[in-house]
């Protein structure tokens, strides 16, 4: 039952870190993260550091007045005190000029536990979508996720 109960708090976790998005608390957000994590957002360094993290998303935040970020159960592997997880989302946003953007995309994770408790120790973004709502936009990134492409 141990894995089970990892599992749900992982599943827990990812639901904590879109209810941070969600609410604007930075605080809920960061808690998520291990104190030594990196982010993953397909440019070429990483971000690293919870409290670099932190801050970047702070910044990222003030130029979306609305971000409603939805995560799908994810897909959990735990080994002892370490995970890996899919987990895929969908976002609609509002940005500072009145635009909406569909977001799609997935994040593949790294677990650990820190004081007991899981948190992300890294969280790579590939976006599968990123367009209109209505899903004009380029697919080929979703097509890079899919078997028959």
């Amino acid at each position: 039952m141990a894995v089970i109960d990892d599992q749900i708090e992982i599943q827990t976790l990812a639901q904590t870190y879109a209810h941070g998005v969600m609410t604007r608390d930075a605080d809920i957000w960061a808690s998520t993260w291990a104190s030594d994590g990196v982010w993953y957002l397909g440019t070429p360094d990483p971000i690293q550091g919870r409290d670099t993290i932190v801050q970047v998303w702070k910044g990222a935040m003030g130029g979306y007045p609305v971000v409603l970020h939805i995560v799908q159960p994810g897909v959990i592997d735990v080994d002892g005190d370490t995970a890996v997880a899919r987990f895929y989302i969908h976002e609609s946003i509002v940005t500072g000029d009145g635009d909406q953007i569909y977001n799609m995309g997935v994040y593949n994770d790294t677990l650990k536990k820190e004081d007991g408790a899981w948190k992300f120790a890294s969280r790579e973004f590939r976006s599968m979508y990123r367009g209109p709502a209505d899903l004009s936009g380029s697919l080929d990134g979703y097509h890079a996720y899919t078997v028959n492409s």
